[in-house]
């Protein structure tokens, strides 16, 4: 598992189910992003609202409708368009509240991702462009995360974009919701394919985590690093999951930089997978997050919360009623359980008063590893790295 560095450990390549749909007259559009390097607008919120270690610095109106993806205190969000004929938007923010870069897509083609080539952070968009038999073709196209250069693409791929990280495929025929075609695992550093289940029988992609493969065929798993070496390879059974059963990433999970959370195909748990070797750091998880400030991994099985170490187990809390990990960071764990909010210290597992008295609590959702975090209040908010009233 990597230690807490510049890049935010919970801004892992975590999946956006919805991808790029045929549309047979996509809108038109320029896909180049567009240089911005503006400030973003100041959001007037209540110091009350936010938690304490917060409350000291300016807050911004991103423009975000959805909930973004961060890299190295670059955070990418989509606005959705307000009319039928508008655009899809998607913009580039840093944690000091500036306003890198914008692009446009045709409304159907929410798909990203972002990755990484090297130490370069790298945004992954789809598109859609018209072919002689008038049936839109998906293409991805890849961008420097931090000034929107276009690295490569546009690159064809089979379907709308279905993650983690570049994973792409198309709907099967008549299937279910859920099910899709062969996927296809793309490199971030050339657009190449990787891994296509159509040429390679048997094999499932399970993602691709910043240029790293996670694949899984008879009975193991397996990760090939970006100079296309096998990395490692373990039997599904160390990972809880029958040998024979189909494997997938725990949806809606976003798991640390360097770690994948993956079980049987359908299950809403797995085990929490250091990519680097391959260690087993977690089992049964729904969901886990990174403390950037301590490295801290926390992670959530039903009600019982964990905070784990490069040590092993530092504590463990189970909770009455029904508990989802909405963010960590600043040594604090954010939960909401049931309808109320609750904060722990991601050090030491015990309660954290951080909020004032305010009936509207702005709760943090996604850090960065130098302060920078997302709160929904009313919109998709940031507050920044920036002090109040400062320079």
């Amino acid at each position: 598992m990597r230690p807490a560095r510049t890049a935010a450990a919970a801004g892992v390549l975590l999946a956006v189910i919805a991808g790029c749909a045929t549309e047979p007259e996509p809108v038109q559009v320029d896909p180049t992003p567009v240089a911005v390097d503006e400030p973003a607008e100041s959001s007037k919120v209540s110091p009350q609202s936010l938690p304490h270690p917060l409350a000291p610095f300016e807050v911004v109106a991103t423009g975000w409708t959805e909930p973004p993806l961060e890299h190295d205190g670059i955070f990418l969000g989509i606005r959705s368009p307000e009319e039928p004929e508008d655009p899809l938007r998607f913009i580039a923010t840093d944690s000091e509240g500036t306003v890198l870069w914008e692009a446009e897509r045709p409304p159907s083609c929410t798909g990203f991702a972002l990755s990484r080539v090297g130490d370069r952070p790298v945004a992954v968009l789809t598109d859609l462009e018209s072919t002689e038999d008038a049936v839109a073709q998906t293409t991805a196209t890849a961008y420097d995360l931090a000034t929107g250069a276009r690295l490569w693409g546009p690159v064809d791929v089979p379907g709308p974009h279905h993650g983690p990280g570049l994973v792409f495929s198309a709907s099967a025929p008549r299937a279910a919701v859920g099910e899709t075609g062969p996927r296809v695992a793309l490199d971030p550093a050339t657009g190449a394919t990787v891994v296509d289940e159509a040429d390679q029988r048997g094999t499932a992609v399970v993602g691709e985590y910043d240029g790293v493969v996670l694949t899984s065929a008879d009975g193991t798993l397996t990760a090939t690093g970006p100079d296309g070496e096998e990395r490692w390879t373990r039997p599904l059974t160390d990972a809880g999951i029958p040998d024979g059963s189909g494997v997938t990433s725990v949806a809606g999970a976003r798991p640390p930089e360097g770690t994948a959370l993956v079980g049987p195909a359908g299950a809403e748990s797995g085990a929490l997978v250091d990519l680097t070797d391959g260690t087993v750091l977690a089992t049964d998880a729904q969901d886990a997050r990174q403390d950037p400030a301590t490295g801290t991994v926390v992670t959530r099985a039903g009600s019982v919360i964990t905070g784990r170490t490069a040590e092993g187990t530092s504590w463990t809390r189970e909770l009455v009623g029904e508990v989802s990990l909405a963010g960590v960071g600043g040594v604090l764990v954010y939960l909401r359980v049931g309808d109320a909010v609750q904060v722990l210290n991601a050090a030491t597992g015990e309660d954290a008063a951080v909020y004032g008295d305010s009936a509207s609590l702005a709760v943090p959702t996604l850090f960065s590893a130098d302060g920078a975090a997302v709160v929904p209040l009313n919109e998709l908010l940031l507050v920044t790295t920036q002090p109040v009233g400062g320079e």
